[in-house]
């Protein structure tokens, strides 16, 4: 049995059901500890409990201020889209987001995949194609993601959030290992027979240069065939396939992308009671960053650019600053050049 299927088992036992008496993470794991079978480091049953937190179908949630699990209320996955349907009809959206950008069912989703990133511990940036140099007609076609995610190798949950572990990032340098993982995404709303692969060598060119490549669609993945060439393609270029199961009624009834970015990790969580992640392939990580095409990248998007500079921001002060506060940080020092 695995880690996470013991806890889902041990946890209903050992949460309170009120959020007001929730339990911090060292107590938890004191009770969770001697009721495991098997060897697992105080690490890895942490970061269990802040992933499971974050996913809406599991029993243990996190308080929205403070630090602090309690049980999660048991919602019937089978109503778990009427529920969202339910709950965000009733969003109350500013006047000036009633339309736009903001309500694109694209833009909807993109903010959706990064706050369900975030409140995964990990650490996603918008890459905005529109503000990329101009180059001739054809020459950055298919060269940037829709989203980078960063996920650090060196990092541990404690009680007071994610933190970068010092002495694990020692380790990694003086072995010349990269303590990071980057992850290149391309996102769809849906993907069909006659576009499938338009949007997968999409996502094949502008993803050589990270560590892993994901293509990830909104809509749940239902035809055989369709399946069937998007497993075999990505077995052959190591291309992670995914989709959220999320239908176009649902995407239309959320509130607008830039509500959702606003939204507390409670309210995530109600909207991604929708999500049903389902994996057609798993591509394999590479070794290494490709710095050459990196260089190239940077020189023509600010936004990758500005994406290795948080990074080191990050090493030199041992700190995994989401990235939002890395560029209020950056503004505020150089308000005082």
């Amino acid at each position: 049995m695995t880690l996470r299927d013991q806890l889902s088992e041990l946890l209903p036992g050992l949460l309170p059901e009120n959020p007001d008496s929730a339990v911090n993470g060292t107590s938890l794991l004191e009770a969770v500890r001697p009721r495991l079978q098997g060897e697992y480091t105080e690490a890895t049953i942490r970061q269990h409990f802040s992933v499971m937190a974050g996913d809406p179908t599991s029993p243990i949630a996190r308080v929205s201020q403070g630090h602090g699990y309690y049980l999660r209320a048991a919602t019937p996955v089978v109503e778990a889209q009427d529920a969202v349907l339910t709950e965000v009809g009733v969003v109350e959206q500013p006047a000036e987001q009633d339309g736009g950008r903001s309500s694109q069912r694209e833009e909807k989703f993109r903010a959706l995949f990064i706050r369900y990133c975030e409140i995964g511990n990990r650490f996603p940036v918008h890459i905005e194609h529109t503000t990329a140099a101009r180059q001739p007609a054809g020459v950055n076609k298919w060269k940037f993601p829709d989203v980078v995610v960063l996920d650090w190798d060196v990092g541990r949950i404690s009680d007071a959030g994610y933190q970068i572990d010092r002495g694990l990032l020692e380790v990694k340098r003086s072995l010349g290992d990269q303590p990071f993982r980057l992850t290149s995404v391309e996102l769809k709303v849906g993907l069909s027979l006659s576009s499938f692969r338009e949007s997968f060598f999409q996502c094949v060119s502008n993803s050589k240069w990270a560590h892993h490549a994901y293509l990830v669609t909104a809509n749940a993945l239902q035809d055989e065939t369709l399946v069937r060439e998007l497993r075999r393609l990505g077995t052959s270029f190591d291309i992670s396939v995914l989709s959220y199961g999320l239908s176009n009624e649902v995407l239309d009834q959320l509130p607008n992308a830039e509500v959702i970015l606003r939204s507390n990790d409670q309210e995530i969580e109600r909207l991604a009671a929708a999500i049903s992640i389902s994996r057609v392939s798993s591509g394999r990580a590479r070794e290494a960053l490709d710095w050459e095409h990196i260089e190239d990248v940077r020189t023509q998007s600010g936004d990758i650019n500005d994406v290795f500079v948080w990074i080191s921001r990050c090493l030199i002060d041992g700190r995994p600053y989401a990235f939002d506060d890395f560029k209020q940080i950056a503004q505020l020092e150089a308000g005082y050049r």
